[in-house]
């Protein structure tokens, strides 16, 4: 049986997302409050809408994604049978996947599982590590290396980069 590796919601994202949802809520609210002031009711309650959908996305975030972390409640896991992304509800099974790579993103990267056959998600599942904790390269080299394990992959690296 092998060891089951996990990975844990990340903090440090959760902190991000919420500066900038605080950021936007701040300047809505500010806006709203200058219309309010000026008389302008079509303004204020445009931007008052914007403020309280932008807090009611930071209220999400704060139960799904940084709560999670600060219980340190697992986002990825590695197991024998397969992956699981508890952020998404995703389950792959290891014999399922023909391929994995890495898609570097702007502000986070993607795990690629190339799958043998069209499932529900499509022939490809992307896997965001933005609240994935840890460096996503390391995530990449250790999911791809636990992946060729149980397979039972052995890969030619090429030594001349």
């Amino acid at each position: 049986m092998r060891e089951i590796i996990q990975f844990r919601y990340s903090k440090k994202a959760g902190f991000t997302g919420m500066a900038v949802l605080l950021i936007f809520i701040c300047l809505l609210l500010t806006t709203t409050i200058r219309n309010y002031l000026a008389h302008d009711i079509v303004g204020t309650v445009i931007f008052g809408v914007f403020a309280v959908l932008f807090i009611a996305v930071m209220g999400l975030m704060i139960v799904t994604r940084l709560m999670p972390a600060f219980k340190g409640e697992v986002a990825l896991e590695l197991d024998e049978n397969g992956v699981k992304d508890y952020i998404r509800n995703i389950i792959l099974d290891w014999k399922d996947v023909e391929d994995i790579a890495l898609k570097p993103g702007r502000s986070s990267a993607m795990l690629i599982f190339e799958l043998k056959f069209e499932s529900d998600f499509g022939k490809t599942v992307a896997i965001s590590l933005r609240w994935v904790e840890g460096n996503e390269m390391e995530v990449y080299n250790t999911v791809l290396a636990y992946f060729d394990e149980v397979e039972g992959i052995i890969r030619e690296y090429d030594t001349n980069d």
